[in-house]
């Protein structure tokens, strides 16, 4: 049974949007960089499966879900667009974020997929560190969507920036990896100031 997250609604500024690992205390940060220009429609970076959408700003309903396996199809609206593998980096908590603002809020609609649907919130799930994934990027709309905002565009200035492009991420199960640990010593440190905002004086 597949586990699906709410729908949110991400801001895509630039062409792209991140779908990352939430960085948690006692973990060593995964630096990133993304080459925005290789051409690849969906890339994996350390923390992050980030996806090149065909539109440079605008608003996108995204759905995250985990399912059993590859040959399972969302529904005959979706089309794949790209696969990549993914390795959790830290507890495998992944969310959609914005390109710019952090994590996405909600949609305004909900979504259907693999029979069920989604309803609108902030979309999460939870990967199994010990896991390796196959993300797979399925789409609404991406095959002509640059040219109907373009034309929505030339039709009247200050044009809508949404419906044009809807995302679902799922991620699939494809082996096993040895869990990502937090740094030696480091989480007690890490958990007290997230909690207290400073460190307890007899440890400063």
């Amino acid at each position: 049974m597949p586990k699906i997250s709410l729908v949110g609604a991400v801001h895509i500024e630039h062409g792209y949007f991140p779908v990352g690992e939430l960085w948690e205390p006692g973990f060593e940060r995964r630096e990133h960089q993304t080459d925005l220009d290789a051409r690849e429609s969906v890339m994996a970076v350390p923390g992050q499966i980030v996806v090149i959408s065909r539109i440079q700003e605008h608003v996108a309903p995204v759905v995250l879900a985990v399912i059993d396996s590859e040959d399972e199809a969302p529904g005959p609206t979706w089309t794949l667009v790209a696969s990549v593998d993914y390795r959790p980096v830290y507890r495998g908590r992944m969310a959609v974020l914005d390109t710019m603002n952090g994590s996405s809020g909600p949609a305004a609609h909900g979504l259907e997929m693999f029979g069920q649907r989604a309803d609108p919130g902030t979309p999460f799930v939870d990967l199994a560190p010990a896991q390796v994934y196959r993300a797979q990027v399925w789409s609404q709309g991406r095959a002509d969507s640059r040219e109907r905002f373009d034309n929505a565009t030339r039709r009247e200035e200050g044009a809508a920036r949404d419906g044009f492009e809807v995302y679902l991420i799922a991620f699939v199960p494809s082996g096993t990896q040895a869990p990502p640990l937090p740094a030696a010593g480091e989480g007690r440190r890490d958990l007290l100031v997230s909690k207290h905002g400073k460190l307890p004086l007899n440890m400063r």
